[in-house]
């Protein structure tokens, strides 16, 4: 490979695992995540 097809190579990397980088970064899933349905049910027995 002659260096200009090198270069392009690298920079096309490099652009690709900074947008992952950034895409994790700006993820819902870095707040965590809750399995729930939401139906805001309660199984308690009353006192």
């Amino acid at each position: 490979m002659d260096t200009e097809k090198k270069e392009k190579l690298l920079l096309a990397l490099a652009c690709f695992f900074a947008g992952m980088v950034i895409g994790f970064y700006s993820a819902p899933i870095r707040k965590g995540i809750s399995v729930s349905c939401g139906n805001n049910n309660n199984i308690q027995k009353d006192k």
